[in-house]
């Protein structure tokens, strides 16, 4: 994380950087709270103190912490009261608080900026008790997404009709992965844990809270954030007083991570799942590792508290899916009135969807036929190959795989992955995925790479419709794929091939570069034949 270029201007401001040796004042806060909700632990807290830029002061006996980045000054949490202060100490709190906050927002994105999140319900009460009947305060609150609690032991069991799939999945996971282990989380298994954490970040294939999906951090900016604070968290996992677990498999004659959770106390009837990333390949291990965690380090804790669902709504979906006994709800405080917070973006709200397909410009007319090339599934014994032509592709970029994802892609059974080759090299490959939604199943054309020696002789439309009749024959209903906003020999191939154009995403890609959302859909996809879609 780079250094806050306004630690300087928050020192003067009175407030300073969230360290490990403040959690006792924290712990003191937070304890005498009857209801919290899943942001109210100074772990939780702490473990995002980079990622969000958290800084914090002790504000007539409350704890008043602070966050810097979207741009403007903003509280994270409501002031939280120590022991003993009463409703006036909380009233100076929040107009303290408020102008520590103006004062900074004046010079930059304005005072109407100011504002106050994850306010739980029973801290809304005592600040509108506290500033009842206080002038020149009017503060309005606005619903923000809630946490969803369930029964420790429901998690524990998956039983019933409602958490039958949940329960299939962990048995497919067992019966699938025979040598499978678990052990609590140990100094020695975090770089395993930082590399598969890594790897979700750059991808997005790995699960939150229980299901595997490439969609549900929304964001490259929600994900980069999520990234870093779960890296602090393993880092220090002791000494910020998280309880972990890692569950481990042998896989062809190795040993490999299949994933990892985090989580601690929130109150004495209920724990808090604070992180859980899964390598897709191995399926059923999200609700494996879920249901064990709880039982393994939670049984002795009546409710199971995961977290809200980040405005993201196939993570709702999943989370719904568990079947939540409570919701606790959360509101936003600011001066404005509930619809004008519609343009203030919250902390940790997603602003786009993150770029994962790599699309190579093609001339509108092929200058060799493709029939020169060779097309086939790629195996795992391809993967040197498909690295070596990752580096000649993107070498340098960010967006080049490693041969450890190419590996898992490979591997993945939700995923295509198509090579063409010329005289015995690779010339090019493709990935498409596989989304399992409720009711019907969906393709996208994940990455598509052409040699630079290759191109101009129509490989990448040979790559694409080879995929887009892999997820097909998969059962996909309809296909989507992101170019670059720009990217017209692309878009036009993408048109011939039946695709139409859906959404534009701003700043899609990195440099503020938008990016265009295109969908095969169900017709089309009926009546594509590759023999004949080249127009």
């Amino acid at each position: 994380m780079e250094p806050n270029p306004d630690a300087g201007r928050h020192a003067v401001l009175g407030l300073h950087e969230i360290e490990l040796s403040q959690k006792p004042i924290f712990d003191d806060a937070f304890a005498a709270l009857k209801q919290p909700v899943s942001d109210y632990t100074f772990a939780g807290t702490w473990m995002w103190g980079g990622a969000l830029a958290l800084s914090w002061s002790r504000l007539h006996d409350h704890v008043c912490v602070f966050a810097n980045s979207t741009g403007d000054l903003s509280m994270l949490l409501p002031p939280i009261p120590l022991p003993g202060a009463g409703l006036e100490q909380t009233r100076r709190a929040v107009r303290e608080s408020f102008a520590i906050m103006d004062a900074y927002n004046a010079q930059r994105e304005g005072e109407s900026h100011s504002r106050i999140e994850y306010v739980s319900d029973e801290l809304l009460a005592r600040i509108q008790s506290a500033l009842a009947g206080e002038g020149g305060l009017a503060l309005t609150p606005s619903p923000m997404w809630s946490d969803y609690v369930y029964e420790t032991g429901s998690i524990i069991d998956l039983a019933g009709k409602a958490l039958k799939s949940k329960r299939h999945a962990r048995s497919k996971f067992v019966r699938e992965c025979p040598e499978h282990w678990t052990e609590p989380m140990s100094p020695e298994r975090v770089p395993a844990c930082i590399e598969l954490l890594e790897g979700w970040a750059r991808h997005g294939d790995a699960s939150h809270m229980g299901e595997t999906s490439d969609v549900h951090i929304g964001t490259d900016v929600l994900r980069k954030r999520d990234e870093l604070a779960t890296g602090r968290a393993l880092r220090d996992f002791r000494e910020a007083g998280f309880k972990g677990m890692v569950l481990m498999v042998r896989h062809e004659g190795r040993e490999r991570l299949a994933g990892f959770t985090l989580g601690e106390r929130l109150s004495p009837s209920q724990c808090v799942v604070v992180a859980e990333k899964t390598d897709p390949t191995f399926d059923g291990s999200p609700q494996f590792i879920f249901s064990e965690f709880c039982r393994q380090f939670w049984a002795d804790s009546p409710e199971c508290n995961v977290g809200d669902d980040w405005g993201i709504p196939s993570l709702r979906f999943t989370k719904q899916s568990y079947r939540p006994i409570l919701m606790r709800d959360k509101h936003v405080l600011a001066r404005v009135p509930a619809e004008s917070l519609r343009s203030i973006t919250p902390i940790d709200a997603p602003l786009a969807n993150t770029p994962h397909t790599i699309t190579i410009p093609e001339p509108a007319v092929s200058l060799v036929p493709a029939m020169a090339m060779s097309f086939r599934e790629a195996s795992v014994s391809d993967t040197p190959a498909l690295n070596a032509l990752e580096q000649a592709c993107f070498g340098g970029s960010p967006d080049a795989f490693n041969k450890r994802q190419i590996r898992d892609l490979i591997l993945n059974p939700r995923s295509r992955v198509m090579l063409a080759e010329s005289e015995g090299r690779a010339a090019g490959w493709s990935v498409g995925l596989l989304r399992q939604h409720r009711e019907s199943r969906s393709g996208r054309i994940y990455s598509v790479g052409v040699h630079p020696d290759a191109r101009g002789r129509g490989v990448g439309r040979a790559l694409v419709e080879r995929t887009i009749g892999a997820l097909r024959d998969m059962g996909a209903k309809r296909v989507y794929l992101e170019v670059r906003a720009g990217n017209e020999p692309a878009i036009r191939l993408y048109e011939r091939l039946g695709f139409v154009r859906k959404a534009t995403l701003p700043n899609y890609y990195s440099g503020g570069i938008d990016g265009v959302r295109m969908m095969l859909g169900p017709q089309e996809l009926t009546l594509f034949d590759p023999a004949t879609s080249r127009a």
